[in-house]
């Protein structure tokens, strides 16, 4: 008789790809993540997911360029965190003092900061499973951009374990990237209102 999964830390050790096959698989080179060692392919994006990992991808490479601190990743960059578990985040950042850990295909390990944008096929994943293995493994801070509830929350890590950071007064401070900040409206602005620039952020943010 078989039990139902719940979550995909319940997945027998039978079912269970290897990190190795994983990254193996010729599938690997589209937008996925290995699991617990489940394979999930991405589905496609829809235009509001792009439009803000456009948006996100814009204003942290901007800081983190003019900072000088480390490196940004988009959507097909793989982190291996342990035998089971390949990550693909949305956006990510690695502080220099640990690129040596990149390789030509995936990274050995976390990244620093990792953002996800929640799309209806990856909410149990990206609020359950990789909230819970961020953590573990060595994530510092996680950005979960949720379109439909149009909200943003930042985890930090405590103790290996990934805590909600409340923003204070709207802004979203960052702890991995001291002086980077944004305002949620930004991100989500209100009915009626256009997101501000990339220049526009750069110059509140004191690059320009």
């Amino acid at each position: 008789m078989s039990s139902r999964i719940h979550t995909l830390f319940d997945t027998p050790a039978k079912a269970r790809m290897s990190a190795e096959d994983y990254i193996a698989s010729p599938q690997s080179e589209h937008k996925s993540d290995l699991i617990e060692g489940v394979f999930v392919m991405a589905s496609p994006a829809s235009r509001v997911h792009e439009v803000l990992l456009t948006f996100l991808a814009s204003v942290l490479g901007n800081f983190v360029s003019s900072a000088r601190v480390g490196e940004v990743t988009g959507p097909n960059a793989a982190y291996r965190l342990n035998e089971e578990n390949v990550y693909q985040p949305d956006l990510s950042f690695v502080a220099a003092n640990r690129l040596h850990l990149a390789g030509e295909v995936y990274f050995d390990g976390a990244p620093d900061l990792a953002v996800e944008i929640i799309s209806p096929s990856s909410r149990q994943y990206d609020s359950v499973e990789k909230l819970v293995n961020y953590g573990r493994f060595g994530v510092q801070e996680y950005w979960l951009v949720d379109p439909v509830e149009r909200n943003v929350t930042l985890y930090g890590n405590v103790g290996g374990q990934l805590v909600a950071i409340p923003p204070a007064e709207g802004v979203l401070r960052s702890r991995v990237l001291p002086g980077f900040w944004l305002r949620a409206e930004w991100i989500f602005p209100p009915e009626g209102q256009d997101r501000p620039g990339e220049l526009e952020i750069a110059r509140a943010q004191g690059l320009i």
